[in-house]
């Protein structure tokens, strides 16, 4: 019971928020909250990154939107959603496919589609580059983000996980290789980093996600500069060369318990290192080619109700899911083409263009 009670706790930062905007959105038969952030410098000319926040067990989206990653917005030009979990009988919680003896908190709410809502939400409402959608969280929501990768691998580009892993009862199968980083305390009490009760073992769940992204089992382990007086050190490891240039990170931090590091108190800086992970990865779909001079252009991507598909040559248009499920296929004419893409559920598809002697293949995204 008191390591079930420990997992209450959650990170406790100050929350500043001059211009996060509390919102709602109905999903479910219940309106759910969430903070948006869209920094000063947006402009919805150019397509943005989004970001999704999410807080651990027993907190709450005001709280967590402490951990500032509105500052890092405000210059990198990125808009964040930190989305409220609905109360359970141990605070609030998501959905994540952490279990303990059993037991799953508010494992009848369907947070992975709340997740999708919002993403849905956001590219409606702004200019959202839909092959740059990232999501992190800490301890149960990084429990959460974990379960995005696993279940939602065709809208998420990349996770962050801190002090959170894969839970127990998620039968975790991507639909692809994912980009995964990780951060852990080697003291941490909440949620062990060798075992814990609630999922995997910090070790298990590197090695589940570098033999999914295929990535060198071998991984390429540098010191963090031990500068701050915080009794922590840290080493950042590297497992590269993944399928579609995917990577597995972790930052593993000897001596830190259960919580968020920031400078200059400490070594690390978990916000600016997970932006800095987040952003260097774009979605893109396994066996993309990127030949030039085919005489081919998609255009808006992405789009809302109408694609136009411009060739120099008539040919086959077919759009797939990313799992390999085919969804639409049509002829088209030499010339501008315009095909409707209104049945199509918001996220990233592939397109594939044959004209008998070259084909195209790329990643379109519904609004």
């Amino acid at each position: 019971m008191k390591k079930l009670l420990l997992f209450l706790l959650a990170i406790t930062v100050q929350s500043v928020f001059a211009q996060h905007v509390s919102k709602t959105i109905e999903f479910g038969g219940v309106n759910r909250q969430y903070l948006e952030y869209v920094p000063a410098i947006y402009d919805d000319s150019e397509a943005v990154p989004l970001v999704i926040c999410l807080h651990g067990l027993g907190d709450n989206m005001n709280n967590f939107s402490g951990i500032q990653m509105n500052r890092v917005a405000d210059t990198a030009n990125f808009i964040i959603l930190t989305p409220q979990a609905l109360s359970s009988m141990l605070g609030t919680a998501w959905n994540s496919g952490a279990s303990m003896y059993g037991m799953q908190l508010n494992d009848d709410i369907d947070d992975v589609g709340f997740i999708g809502a919002l993403i849905d939400y956001a590219s409606e409402t702004y200019n959202i580059d839909l092959q740059r959608v990232y999501a992190t969280g800490f301890s149960l929501g990084g429990f959460m983000s974990n379960r995005l990768a696993c279940e939602y691998a065709h809208r998420i580009t990349a996770i962050a996980s801190v002090a959170g892993t894969i839970g127990s009862a998620l039968d975790c199968i991507p639909s692809r290789a994912i980009p995964v980083m990780h951060f852990h305390g080697t003291a941490d009490e909440t949620i062990g980093y060798e075992t814990n009760q609630y999922g995997m073992g910090v070790e298990d769940m590197l090695n589940f996600w570098v033999e999914n992204n295929q990535c060198d089992e071998t991984a390429i382990i540098t010191d963090f500069p031990d500068i701050a007086n915080d009794g922590f050190t840290a080493e950042h490891h590297l497992y590269d060369n993944g399928t579609a240039n995917t990577v597995v990170e972790h930052v593993k931090i000897f001596g830190a318990d259960h919580n968020w590091l920031y400078k200059p108190v400490n070594d690390v800086d978990y916000t600016t290192l997970i932006w800095e992970f987040l952003s260097r990865h774009k979605f893109v779909g396994a066996n993309i080619d990127e030949t030039e001079n085919i005489g081919f252009e998609v255009y808006p991507n992405p789009a809302s109700d109408l694609l136009n598909i411009s060739c120099e040559e008539d040919g086959i248009m077919e759009i797939y899911s990313l799992d390999g499920k085919i969804i639409l296929s049509e002829k088209i004419k030499a010339g501008t083409n315009t095909v409707s893409v209104q049945d199509l559920k918001s996220g990233s598809y592939l397109l594939k263009y044959t004209n008998g002697k070259q084909q195209r293949t790329m990643v379109v995204n519904k609004k």
